[in-house]
């Protein structure tokens, strides 16, 4: 199929008008992840008061604790770097020796997953 010169120029133009329209439209993107930022802090409270040190949970709920705990880790380092808003996080400094560490085996990887 061949397009001409002039309908390509009518076809980027189209593109550029509709692009244009929404260029200053702001999404609620901010909102609506704080929003869900508060729950999760909200359930992940509810979950530490329920648990003790004893606790003995399946590997498929640490294993989601653990994934969990990963991607609102990635995020905050992402955002901070990205926002250029460098926070000390709830109180003070982490280092990597103030956090457990997990393995996960294949089985866990699939439940992740799931």
């Amino acid at each position: 199929m061949k397009i001409t010169e002039t309908r390509l120029k009518e076809i980027i133009k189209e593109e550029m008008e509709l692009d244009s329209q929404y260029m200053g439209h702001l999404d609620k993107e901010g909102k609506m992840a704080k929003r869900q930022l508060e729950q999760m802090a909200e359930y992940a409270m509810e979950l530490a008061a329920m648990l003790d040190d004893e606790t003995q949970l399946e590997s498929w709920v640490q294993s989601k604790i653990t994934l969990a705990n990963d991607y609102i880790s990635k995020v905050k380092h992402y955002l901070e770097d990205e926002l250029e808003h460098h926070s000390s996080g709830c109180g003070g400094t982490a280092s990597v020796e103030d956090h457990d560490v997990y393995e996960i085996d294949d089985e866990d990887a699939y439940l992740m997953e799931s």
